[in-house]
């Protein structure tokens, strides 16, 4: 078995045990596949079929305005399973793309073919229930809650408590776009802490 066939078994069972009939039905629909740094695994405003899972790498889910303004929504890093999901349920493309910020390994997963087995396979209801309960419905609930309730600094601070490695990797403007500022912006929170810190 290839190093990203073990890796997402590993990931999926930290969810939910998985039969080995199970993990055949599974492996059966995904697809090794590499990208480069700044490719796109799936290109703003196109219909995607697969979801990925990130063997190596971090990528960015972005939304665009009517003025062409983009917005990260999302960073996805190794062991994450990055996807267009509105898109994928509602098949119908969506102002959304996905990027590559660095070398990234993939494994892409055929969506249809996974929703065939979902429905009819126990073991892969219990990880679908608890892989959106943790990282869809409590860490959306909690992005809400920070953009209507924190400041600019507060939403960095909390970026950088819970994201510590992977602040260290994305571009400054890239993560100023996730946090709702301007690069200017966030060179100046960053400046302000680094003083504070220094006079404390």
């Amino acid at each position: 078995m290839s190093e990203q066939f073990t890796h997402l078994r590993e990931v999926l069972e930290a969810y939910s045990p998985l039969s080995e009939t199970t993990w055949q039905q599974i492996t059966s629909l995904c697809k090794p596949a590499e990208y480069r740094k700044e490719q796109y695994i799936y290109p703003y405003g196109q219909l995607p079929k697969t979801f990925a899972f990130i063997h190596k790498g971090l990528v960015r889910l972005f939304a665009s305005d009517h003025k062409g303004q983009e917005y990260n929504k999302r960073f996805f890093a190794t062991g994450e399973f990055p996807g267009i999901m509105s898109a994928l349920h509602q098949q119908k493309a969506q102002e959304q793309g996905i990027q590559c910020l660095q070398d990234t390994q993939v494994l892409l997963v055929d969506f249809k073919g996974f929703r065939d087995i979902l429905f009819n396979n126990i073991e892969l209801m219990r990880f679908q229930i608890k892989y959106l309960e943790k990282n869809w419905l409590l860490e959306k609930d909690q992005r809400e809650i920070c953009l209507i309730q924190q400041d600019a600094t507060q939403r960095y601070l909390l970026f950088l408590e819970q994201n510590k490695v992977l602040a260290e990797q994305i571009p400054q403007y890239h993560l100023a776009s996730h946090l709702g500022v301007s690069a200017t912006q966030l060179s100046r929170i960053r400046k302000l802490l680094k003083s504070s810190c220094t006079f404390t």
